[in-house]
């Protein structure tokens, strides 16, 4: 099979003021009223951070790729504004879900293995899942600036890290993750029960595109429009997600479910959908609604 290779060129395009910008949008077709204005926003959010918005509703398939007639700045601004109001939501929401799963790990290591899980090799799946989980936690553990980590390091010759308990509270969602699929088969379950799961496999898929999700959510990133790579499974039993899985609502949807599971319901589902109707410049569907 022939194999295609991309004819790499030299980037050429020179620096361009907001002005600048301005002008090459209204020669696209954007109705730009107050050109000072609109170069000032560009200013204050950045031009590549808007690129994806003013191109979301530009014709492509039309020679020059002109805006689509009547879309105005004040359309795109209110695109970038919803956008963000998603995103807020969506960052409570998920900041919510990683405190129970960070005490779900923690008590479920804990009640199995005591307070220094740490070197359990059957807490994990194997030597090296215990090894690199150990190298985590460690790394993890020096690198807090947390008062209770200065505390433990004080009072405390022996253990050398602190009781799973206090651990937890150092963990990212990031490294929360990578330490649960280290975990043992029967730990994993037992997790994946608290939230209603039942399937480890199933807990692991979805945390991995909430990770996912609050990781776009806490460096300003689109949601708008995307397509997510990290993708829910179907937990056949409760027939979620019910919707795309590689759009937000079928992320969200999972999300909801894990918390009303734990009793903490948070309708970030409804709450997202709220605001796409509010914003009547972002189409439902831009977001799997």
């Amino acid at each position: 099979m022939a194999l295609l290779f991309m004819v790499q060129v030299t980037y050429t395009k020179p620096h361009a003021s907001a002005l600048k910008r301005v002008e090459h949008l209204r020669a696209k077709g954007l109705h730009i009223p107050q050109r000072n204005v609109a170069a000032k926003k560009i200013d204050a959010i950045g031009y590549e951070r808007l690129r994806i918005y003013f191109l979301s509703r530009r014709q492509v398939n039309v020679a020059g790729k002109p805006f689509i007639p009547g879309i105005t700045y004040n359309h795109i601004l209110r695109l970038y504004q919803c956008d963000s109001a998603i995103r807020d939501a969506c960052f409570s929401a998920v900041g919510q879900f990683e405190l129970l799963l960070r005490n779900s790990m923690s008590e479920a290591l804990s009640s199995t293995f005591g307070s220094h899980p740490y070197h359990e090799i059957a807490a994990f799946r194997n030597a090296g899942a215990n090894l690199s989980a150990l190298q985590t936690f460690v790394q993890v553990y020096a690198k807090s600036k947390d008062g209770r980590a200065r505390h433990y390091q004080t009072v405390y010759s022996d253990p050398i890290l602190p009781p799973i308990w206090t651990m937890k509270e150092f963990l990212t969602f990031g490294t929360a993750s990578r330490i649960l699929n280290e975990l043992s088969g029967p730990l994993q379950k037992k997790i994946a029960d608290d939230f209603g799961v039942g399937k480890e496999q199933i807990l692991t898929n979805w945390v991995a595109a909430l990770v996912d999700l609050r990781n776009i959510c806490a460096h300003h990133d689109r949601l708008f429009n995307r397509s997510f790579q990290k993708q829910p499974s179907k937990l056949k039993s409760a027939g979620i997600p019910s919707a795309q899985p590689n759009k937000l609502k079928g992320i969200l949807e999972c999300l909801d479910y894990l918390l009303e599971q734990r009793g903490t319901p948070v309708n970030v589902t409804q709450k997202v959908g709220a605001v796409i109707v509010k914003y009547k410049e972002m189409q439902p569907g831009e977001a799997g609604y």
